[in-house]
């Protein structure tokens, strides 16, 4: 699969394809497709979940959240689809407000955006991020009447910062949290082979 062409098309084939042109999306999503077949079940969720090593309880309350927060936007059907999957190649649509733009419109990882976060958000040398800086960071983006936006931000943060807890008194490191945007920490913590 390749980079859609625009935010309102959906990107080529059906599943993150090594050695192709993937959008850093994509590369998130695709640790969670575990048969590669550009469809995320529930239960690909939930497994996925388990494997980045978080409860029962947590990887349920993932579960839902996700998917019946992104199902519809993701699946491309005026029609919801009735167990609540989720599409590799449509992810982008699943972008909400709120959040700290580091993905653009298609799905493509901003890097300049991503470490300008990190220069407005947290204490020099800028490598670290603390937790109460990233609820300064979720403050700081959020969009004026976004619901929705505001509480995805606060549950990927939130999921977030449990995955890569830190021991370091500084924080999470910035190459995790960057690890984050396009899936290859989810690979690392799992013991998986990451996909290129």
């Amino acid at each position: 699969m390749v980079a859609p062409k625009d935010p309102l098309s959906a990107a080529p084939g059906t599943g993150f394809e090594r050695g192709k042109q993937n959008t850093a999306l994509q590369g998130h999503v695709a640790f969670f497709d575990r048969d590669e077949d550009g469809i995320i079940w529930p239960m690909d969720t939930y497994v996925g979940f388990r494997e980045i090593k978080f409860g029962v309880f947590l990887s349920i309350v993932s579960v839902l959240v996700i998917h019946l927060g992104f199902s519809y936007f993701t699946w491309g059907s005026w029609l919801p689809d009735p167990f609540f999957r989720l599409r590799v190649n449509l992810m982008h649509k699943g972008k909400h407000g709120s959040d700290s733009e580091s993905y653009t419109k298609s799905g493509e990882f901003d890097l300049e955006r991503f470490n300008q976060t990190f220069e407005w958000y947290t204490s020099p040398p800028h490598t670290h991020m603390k937790f109460w800086e990233g609820v300064r960071m979720l403050h700081g983006n959020m969009n004026p009447f976004d619901p929705f936006g505001w509480s995805a931000a606060i549950f990927e943060w939130l999921a977030t910062y449990l995955m890569l807890w830190p021991d370091d008194p500084r924080g999470m490191r910035k190459e995790d949290v960057k690890g984050v945007y396009n899936g290859s920490i989810f690979y690392k913590i799992s013991g998986r082979k990451f996909k290129q």
